[in-house]
């Protein structure tokens, strides 16, 4: 097994065929489906399943994409320390909720970006919280933008900030005096959210139900991003990131912060040892811009 062989199999993997691979890579294709069919051969087993209109990686594929991408990293890290580099174009490689990969996922990899044009970067998403930090632990993503305390599974933390959540009604709502609205309030009102497995689900049931709150659940979305349209078109509350929230505000939406406050520290991990140059840059980078250990 070769260098070589594991960044065609991850190009053939992440552009879904030979040709897309190949005309990415700029190489043959010919050359491209040898490397690969070797590669399966190396490892006693078939890493794709040829279908009519192109390929999907079988169990076994799926399987080797952590590997592969831990595997070059630390190529690219060997190589740094003598003086080389691992690949023409540096990568980084990042996992992120989708409520922090809006902010301050966004804001972080568009400055880093201006500041290291030369780094492209991968975003990728769980399908739950708890499910980034199995990816970031299973080597597929090198670092992950995830909400704190973490499960006990080894990683390196570093603490970013703190992420708040706010409430949103529709425009026109008399949500009563007083700046914070106090949880006891939306006792059985109409409340929008997200799928169970994320912090602004569970964290804010767990805080109804502390305060002995019923609501009642009547739109439920796949993406954070869509509550605040639907709060603005009149569905009914939700719990936004402060900042969205303000943006809500902006367009006509009733927000408040709530009482209690609902807070979660967020920040990056990573597996222990050395990062890749892209990872280090960006770990800097975030600690710089969030103001992480002043």
């Amino acid at each position: 097994m070769d260098v070589r062989q594991v960044s065609y199999f991850l190009a053939v993997a992440e552009h879904g065929g030979f040709s897309r691979a190949a005309s990415a890579l700029d190489v043959a294709q010919p050359t491209l489906s040898q490397s690969v069919r070797a590669l399966e051969r190396e490892l006693g087993a078939e890493l794709f399943h040829r279908v009519p209109h192109g390929l999907v990686l079988s169990y076994a594929g799926r399987a080797f994409v952590g590997p592969a991408r831990q595997m070059l990293r630390g190529i690219t890290a060997a190589r740094e320390a003598v003086g080389s580099h691992a690949r023409a174009t540096p990568a980084l490689d990042l996992v992120a909720v989708p409520v922090l990969a809006a902010y301050p996922g966004a804001s972080l990899v568009g400055s880093f970006r201006r500041e290291k044009p030369h780094i492209v970067v991968h975003i990728d998403e769980p399908e739950t919280d708890d499910g980034l930090h199995i990816l970031v632990r299973d080597g597929h993503s090198e670092l992950g933008l995830t909400h704190l305390p973490l499960p006990h599974l080894g990683l390196h933390v570093v603490e970013l900030g703190v992420q708040e959540l706010w409430l949103a009604f529709p425009p026109g709502t008399d949500v009563g005096p007083g700046d914070a609205v106090p949880l006891a309030r939306l006792h059985g009102a109409d409340v929008l959210g997200v799928p169970r497995g994320s912090w602004e689900r569970d964290d804010v049931e767990r805080a109804l139900r502390d305060q002995g709150v019923r609501t009642r659940l009547v739109v439920e979305v796949a993406h954070p991003e869509a509550l605040a349209p639907l709060v603005l078109g009149g569905a009914g509350a939700a719990f936004l990131v402060r900042e969205t929230a303000h943006s809500a505000a902006s367009l006509g939406a009733v927000v408040r912060p709530v009482d209690p406050p609902l807070r979660q520290a967020y920040g990056l991990v990573h597996r222990p040892g050395p990062l890749s140059p892209a990872a280090r840059a960006f770990v800097a980078h975030a600690r710089a811009v969030c103001g992480a250990g002043r």
